[in-house]
């Protein structure tokens, strides 16, 4: 089995259309379903309910697409290697989780003039649920992130970036929008918004865990799925968020405020995250001069 056939697959997985996928691709409609039967026949079951529309994977189409993407960016990745070693580039893969990461790490790599270095980053935001497990797997060299997500990981060492503690979010209409800042048990009678675990991993449950060192439980009243979706709840419904402080979607002091939390232990830290006992002598010299700048 060749590569191609299961970028065919996955293309009609994201796509759910056969004629969009072979339209993605140059290639007929017919060839893309061709290499589906290909695939279905050698894996001897079915990958794609045809039944829906769009087109949707089965049960053994899930994992076949998953693997298949993971396959598919290793294959990339070896390509790129080969081509930076015949060109001298040291390429290093950092993966990120929001725009607060990506401006730390930016202003730290900005101090250095890395083309010097011949030192190439390829940054790519991923889930944050995930981060740790993407690093232990080899799919990125470093990452960077919230401190929790690498909590009791014995391989992964970290370098502080950044610490700050969460801020309290209200919307312009909600009762609180004129305060400077808030006592924990006025946040805690409010209802909360917050992002779903299967966003933020274990930010969540730290999230929980800093609410009880509070002294409360707190009243979750919608978890959402994205940043927009739970924006939109503070908006809109008179809950509650939180987001870490000067994070800048939220710090216009338009539509929504930042709130101090008086006593809180909601904080949190940025920091760049690697493996233990790192050999690649690229990636140790970059740990060693953003160390130099921390």
């Amino acid at each position: 089995m060749n590569l191609e056939k299961l970028r065919y697959f996955v293309d009609l997985v994201q796509t759910g259309s056969f004629t969009k996928a072979g339209k993605k691709n140059y290639v007929s409609q017919v060839s893309i379903t061709q290499q589906i039967h290909f695939l279905e026949e050698h894996f001897e079951c079915q990958l794609i309910d045809r039944t829906t529309i769009p087109v949707t994977p089965t049960e053994a189409g899930k994992i076949l697409y998953q693997e298949s993407l993971q396959l598919l960016q290793q294959y990339e990745q070896l390509n790129q290697r080969m081509v930076d070693f015949n060109e001298g580039q040291n390429r290093i893969r950092i993966e990120y989780t929001s725009i607060m990461d990506i401006q730390q790490l930016s202003q730290v790599v900005r101090k250095h003039d890395l083309k010097k270095e011949n030192i190439v980053l390829d940054v790519e935001k991923v889930p944050l649920k995930g981060v740790a497990e993407n690093l232990r797997n080899y799919r990125y060299d470093l990452a960077i992130s919230f401190d929790s997500e690498f909590f009791e990981e014995e391989n992964i060492q970290t370098i502080p970036l950044y610490y700050g503690d969460y801020r309290a979010v209200v919307g312009k209409d909600h009762a609180y929008f004129e305060k400077d800042s808030l006592t924990i048990n006025e946040l805690y009678s409010q209802p909360i918004v917050m992002l779903s675990p299967e966003m933020i991993g274990k930010s969540y449950y730290l999230m929980l865990e800093n609410a009880l060192k509070d002294g409360y439980t707190p009243n979750i009243a919608k978890v959402a799925n994205d940043i927009e979706t739970e924006l939109f709840m503070i908006q809109n419904n008179d809950m509650i968020g939180f987001f870490p402080k000067d994070y800048p979607l939220v710090n216009n002091g338009v539509d929504v405020k930042l709130l101090p939390i008086k006593d809180s232990h909601h904080q949190f830290a940025i920091v760049l995250a690697y493996r233990k006992g790192e050999n690649n002598p690229s990636i140790k010299h970059l740990l060693d001069l953003l160390r130099g700048q921390i």
